[in-house]
């Protein structure tokens, strides 16, 4: 499948029909993954890890101790770009017959494997950590996005755009909603949703020991500790909003505020730890991103825009065509900065995406003459 004019402004389109007023957090599902594997079993002595071997006292013969590790994990993109993100602790030891279980944008129960997300045949995943944060991601090449096997995936994402990337903590007034699989909760044989549990903020960025490898890092800190299950999961300010009746999908993206890391705890209580969102947007920025000149092209095969991109960005145009193959306003975009014009299949200007110094700030919607016919009167 080869792209035509996509942009990828609002990143949920799940189709499921919400019996309460409970739809923003239900766009957000087909987005989030289940991560289970079956791993070796370690166990730390003298601060060094060693896996766990069973010894047959008959014959002598050894057998590998096995686990079974879960998390959960969340898909970004960025245009071109597609992320699996979870907690490096989550990653760790996981294989290319990692199972992610999600819910299809359509709503259905799906289950694919991470090898089927990498190029070529590769012998390890190759996730990108962050240097000190308990951050992974996972890059998805372009080669694999662009096939029909990934679109019937039906797989959601979230943009980047919706990541906090300032290093302060969330508003303590305001509730926020952690999501992923706790203990597997969420998961039957027919169907899969997320668990959710609204928390509130109980604390500024602090600085603690990473409970795996004893890193300093800042975190903040949520009122209820986690549960296992919960690592990697995203942290998000989700709200309703007031959607424009003629653009459905222009509603405002919640900010993933963080991800889940673990509980700081003792035996009278304890407290969520979580990885900043600006720490995601970081291993991001290490990650392989799309560079060079893409052309999109008309059902037809005409061109009909055709962009250069740095890291991701689309980072100037240099033509729009509309289907008769006259140029059309191809926008203010150059070295990052400006706008940038998005056309229909019948040449009509639909939106304009707002770019400032490499960082997508935004979009607005514009009416098509149908549109306009439709709703003009009741706007």
């Amino acid at each position: 499948m080869k792209y035509t004019l996509l942009v990828l402004i609002c990143c949920f389109a799940n189709k499921i029909v919400a019996q309460n007023k409970d739809i923003d957090i239900r766009d957000l599902f087909s987005s989030i993954v289940y991560i289970t594997d079956s791993i070796p079993a370690t166990n730390i002595v003298n601060n060094k890890e060693y896996e766990i071997v069973l010894k047959d006292p008959k014959n002598g013969k050894l057998k590998e101790l096995k686990g079974f590790k879960l998390g959960t994990g969340f898909f970004i993109n960025n245009d071109f770009d597609v992320y699996l993100v979870t907690a490096a602790h989550v990653a760790k030891g996981l294989s290319l017959n990692t199972k992610l279980t999600y819910q299809s944008k359509k709503g259905n129960k799906r289950e694919i494997t991470i090898d089927k997300l990498i190029k070529g045949n590769p012998k390890s995943i190759n996730w990108i950590l962050h240097p000190t944060a308990d951050v992974a991601v996972l890059h998805i090449p372009l080669d694999i996005i662009e096939t029909d096997y990934f679109e019937k995936l039906d797989l959601g994402f979230i943009g980047v755009s919706g990541i906090m990337d300032k290093l302060e903590g969330p508003d303590r007034l305001e509730e926020i909603t952690v999501f992923g699989f706790p203990l597997g909760l969420g998961v039957s044989f027919n169907s899969i949703a997320p668990v959710t549990k609204n928390l509130r903020p109980a604390s500024d960025i602090i600085y603690l020991p990473r409970f795996d490898n004893k890193i300093l890092n800042p975190f903040f800190l949520l009122d209820d500790p986690s549960i296992s299950g919960f690592s990697g999961g995203p942290v998000m300010r989700v709200f309703s909003v007031k959607k424009s009746e003629f653009r459905p999908e222009s509603g405002v993206q919640p900010t993933i505020t963080g991800l889940v890391h673990g509980t700081i705890n003792d035996k009278t209580g304890g407290f969520a730890a979580i990885v900043p969102g600006i720490k995601i947007i970081e291993t991001i920025d290490l990650a392989p991103s799309f560079n060079g000149k893409y052309v999109f092209k008309y059902p037809d095969g005409s061109i009909w825009s055709e962009v250069i991109y740095k890291n991701g960005i689309p980072w100037e145009v240099i033509s729009n065509f509309g289907p008769d193959g006259k140029p059309q306003d191809k926008g203010t975009l150059k070295n990052g900065n400006g706008e940038r014009y998005i056309y229909n299949e019948e040449g009509e200007k639909e939106w304009v995406l707002f770019y400032k110094n490499g960082r997508y700030t935004g979009n607005a919607g514009i009416m098509t003459k149908a549109e306009m016919k439709k709703y003009g009167k009741k706007q």
